[in-house]
């Protein structure tokens, strides 16, 4: 069985009281993978994302309606960059079916689409935002000063990521067999 400790497979039941507890946490809301609409090579083992909560984000140095901070480009609609150093840059991106915005660092060495991704210490759990200006404040706060306790930064590995896209296929098929499975209430 496939385990990784920087990609934790949490198990559903996990997963769900994650969902529902996640108050105290620097999280404003979470969000199934397949309602966030992440492709399947995007943190292969997370089984969703988590939005950034508002002190999160003024912790930051954001705060609703900011505008863009210097230095970033916009490389392409919804694909903004900050170059850290001459081969490094910071990256924030929409994911167009949702709206969110991703956080993300990648170095001159880059291998994937992917190099390092801002996420919760909790199951690998991406860290979104609804602006890219908050994005953006949020990414550069964490390359400068560390993520904050209950956040990290989680490297992509091409050769990990293909067992973990595996992995993650298998347990979407064993737990729809599973819910499949189960008997249904019957009424008397």
């Amino acid at each position: 069985m496939f385990y990784d400790i920087d990609q934790p497979n949490v198990t559903l039941s996990d997963w769900q009281k994650f969902r529902n507890e996640f108050g105290l946490r620097p999280i404003k809301q979470v969000i199934d993978r397949d309602e966030a609409c992440l492709p399947e090579w995007f943190v292969p083992l997370a089984r969703g994302v988590a939005i950034a909560s508002d002190t999160l984000l003024r912790k930051a140095g954001h705060q609703h309606g900011m505008d863009r901070p210097d230095g970033w480009s916009e490389n392409s609609p919804g694909y903004f960059v900050q170059y850290i150093s001459r081969r490094s840059f910071l990256l924030v991106r929409k994911c167009e079916e949702t709206g969110l915005w991703t956080i993300e660092r990648l170095g001159p060495a880059r291998q994937s689409e992917v190099d390092e991704v801002l996420v919760s210490t909790f199951g690998c759990t991406p860290i979104f935002t609804r602006t890219y200006q908050a994005a953006m404040r949020l990414a550069m706060h964490c390359d400068a000063n560390g993520p904050p306790t209950g956040l990290r930064w989680f490297k992509a590995d091409l050769e990990r990521d293909k067992l973990a896209i595996e992995l993650a296929r298998q347990r979407r098929i064993d737990e729809a067999l599973f819910t499949h499975a189960q008997p249904k209430d019957r009424l008397h």
